[in-house]
């Protein structure tokens, strides 16, 4: 336990809540987008932005750069990654765009990219087809998925001659489903197909998450999110052989010196968010640490889940066991609420459509409730989280907020 963090245990829900910052009246079931920071990382975070202006230059980089370091091999332990191939980058998407601007692809080469994919990889992707030439192309994989064998079905069908790459989610962001990572990527490793594992969701919520996953190229994932990291907070990880050939998307003095000399210095930014994200990690050792926490989340949400299903009446799109959830679940709306069903139409296509999906405006203006509404194959989804600061009452209240939208 990191000695900033000591004191008797916190329970869950309404008292961990108690160190967030959250609105009281304000129902958070979306702690899977952008994360919320602890009020005490937010106050450690004050203290060494103002000891850094003590001599910035020593602060950001003297010291700085160590205490990056320093913090990129606490992080890889808690990953189960090699610290001298664990670097930090912005977010996972930033992680992706770094990888495809490195990794050796010739004009023709396919890259394939499952249809539960998050969409901003999928447009990295297609910008990265203008740019070098290759050929994205989407994996379908129809919902409801109810067999592990589904995935590994379905990308093994999609693989062809000039298939080269896979960019694979670990924990899916639409539909919040946990994939067979592990089979996924020695299948395709098999027929010669490399992969790029976005793990955007996977840090807290998996165990070491960017081990035991077969031999990826690279890992990348998102430190803001279960972690409760600051924000800009994320790592990327690669092979052993790939190292010395993938760069940052910005390049700056360290330039084929080493992976970590290159991913610790991208320039001048504000390094707090990075030297942190060690603590981060260890601030749920206050909820009884991580194992505990992930047990008891997955506990939460296989529960929620069920009760929502069976409260709106709805098919759910994995099984009711639990067996694909995490810390998150997603569910269709009902019938009432699907577009062309009596429900409001779908927003139109353009920057950040789920804001103003009809549905979820009003469960956060009438019911005071943040979740996310997907749209995947034509259908209006919910997407659920739970964290620490969660309990059973606020997916009650979730459902009778439902149901009331359903009827007006």
């Amino acid at each position: 336990m990191s000695p900033r963090w000591t004191g008797d245990r916190i329970g869950f829900g309404a008292e961990a809540r108690s160190q967030w910052d959250l609105a009281d009246e304000l129902c958070f079931l979306n702690h899977g987008s952008f994360g919320a920071v602890p009020r005490a990382l937010q106050v450690r975070a004050t203290e060494c932005r103002n000891a850094i202006e003590h001599n910035p230059v020593a602060g950001v980089w003297r010291d700085g750069s160590r205490a990056i370091r320093a913090s990129a091999e606490r992080v890889a332990a808690f990953l189960g990654s090699h610290p001298d191939r664990t670097g930090f980058v912005s977010n996972a998407t930033n992680g992706i765009n770094a990888l495809l601007q490195s990794i050796p692809l010739d004009p023709g080469d396919e890259v394939l990219h499952l249809d539960h994919g998050y969409n901003a990889v999928w447009q990295t992707l297609v910008m990265t087809g203008r740019r070098r030439g290759i050929v994205p192309r989407k994996v379908e994989i129809p919902l409801p998925v109810r067999r592990a064998d589904d995935w590994l079905e379905a990308v093994d069908r999609a693989i062809t001659p000039r298939t080269r790459l896979l960019v694979l989610d670990q924990v899916t962001s639409p539909t919040a489903l946990v994939l067979p990572t592990r089979e996924i990527v020695e299948m395709a490793k098999a027929q010669g197909v490399e992969t790029i594992v976005d793990g955007a969701h996977a840090p807290g919520m998996l165990d070491r998450p960017a081990t035991s996953i077969g031999d990826p190229l690279a890992w990348t994932g998102n430190l803001h999110k279960w972690p409760c990291g600051l924000r800009g907070t994320a790592v990327l990880v690669v092979r052993a052989d790939f190292a010395d050939r993938i760069k940052p998307t910005v390049i700056s003095h360290h330039l084929d010196q080493s992976f970590s000399a290159e991913f610790d210095w991208q320039g001048t930014f504000d390094p707090v968010p990075w030297i942190l994200a060690g603590e981060a990690i260890d601030f749920m050792d206050r909820f009884g640490g991580w194992r505990e926490v992930r047990r008891r989340n997955r506990e939460l949400v296989i529960e929620a889940h069920a009760m929502l299903v069976e409260r709106l009446g709805v098919e759910p799109i994995s099984p009711l066991d639990g067996s694909s959830l995490g810390f998150m679940a997603t569910l269709p709306l009902p019938d009432r609420l699907q577009p062309g069903n009596g429900g409001p139409p779908a927003p139109p296509s353009g920057p950040l459509q789920v804001l103003v999906d009809p549905v979820q405006d009003r469960l956060l203006d009438e019911h005071r409730i943040e979740i996310p509404v997907m749209h995947h194959g034509g259908r209006r989804l919910l997407r659920l989280s739970g964290h620490v600061y969660n309990e059973p009452s606020d997916y009650e209240r979730l459902a009778e907020a439902v149901e009331a939208v359903a009827v007006d």
